[in-house]
């Protein structure tokens, strides 16, 4: 596998907004023969950026993607409890768990207000928070103890849930320091970290490359992105679900894997 030293897992997200399924079921094959330790699946009806960009729906796709492959983890970051009920959140999930030989991951988020735009144009009603955080719980509670549980979000009410019912919480797009003052405050005993990575080989190509779109969490060059991932990982990261912008998981896995530890 291609996680660094000390335990730390390396994963990358699937290429979900696709005209064609078969692209997704390539990289997950991919993702696979280059060593790394995860997959994971977005949960949105459309993108973010608006409808008109096709996407390939995540518990339709989690089946598919244990079913070509035989020892990646594949997961799920995030599936919104409030858009489907817990038992039938439970069932996909907990199906393909079965499927893959224990290999999934499920990772529950509550929603926020970037989805409601997705629940109003299929005619989803969106919950208040309140009701958002009851759905998440009761599936949390109906999938606990069988899978392994993520539970996604930044904010303190999640993190609160995260410590009671998650294996792992998960935090998005977040610094190392806003990691080392939220751990002061209870959490799951594993914290992941997933965002937007642009990677290239030297900073003439790096600035080339921010000058064509908006910044990701984190953009780096092969020589200073480990120092980037070491400061989340001494911030209490235990493992990383990257999605890399611009296909570069090969310029990831050649050039700054070497320069983590792995083994």
């Amino acid at each position: 596998m291609v996680g660094a030293a000390d335990g730390v897992t390396i994963s990358v997200t699937l290429p979900q907004f696709v005209d064609d399924p078969s692209r997704l079921i390539r990289g997950a094959q991919r993702a696979e023969a280059l060593g790394f330790d995860g997959v994971y699946l977005f949960d949105h009806l459309f993108p973010l950026e608006g409808p008109d960009r096709p996407i390939v729906e995540s518990t339709v796709a989690l089946g598919s993607v244990v079913a070509a492959t035989s020892r990646v983890t594949v997961g799920t970051l995030v599936l919104r409890a409030s858009l489907r009920s817990p038992e039938r959140t439970s069932a996909a999930v907990l199906t393909a768990s079965r499927l893959s030989g224990g290999r999934v991951v499920c990772g529950l988020g509550a929603g926020d207000s970037m989805s409601r735009p997705e629940f109003d144009a299929y005619g989803v009603r969106f919950p208040g928070m309140g009701e958002r955080l009851r759905s998440l719980e009761a599936t949390a509670r109906l999938v606990k103890g069988q899978v392994p549980l993520w539970i996604g979000g930044t904010s303190s009410t999640i993190q609160r849930v995260a410590a009671e019912f998650a294996d792992t919480w998960n935090v998005w797009n977040v610094s190392a320091e806003w990691l080392v003052d939220r751990c002061t405050r209870p959490t799951a005993p594993r914290i992941s970290w997933g965002g937007q990575v642009l990677l290239t080989r030297d900073e003439e190509e790096l600035a080339a490359a921010l000058a064509r779109r908006r910044g990701p969490a984190l953009a780096a060059t092969v020589d200073t992105l480990p120092r980037q991932l070491a400061r989340l990982t001494a911030a209490g990261v235990d493992d990383f679900v990257f999605s890399l912008l611009g296909g570069t998981w090969q310029l990831f896995v050649d050039e700054v894997m070497p320069r983590l530890g792995a083994g």
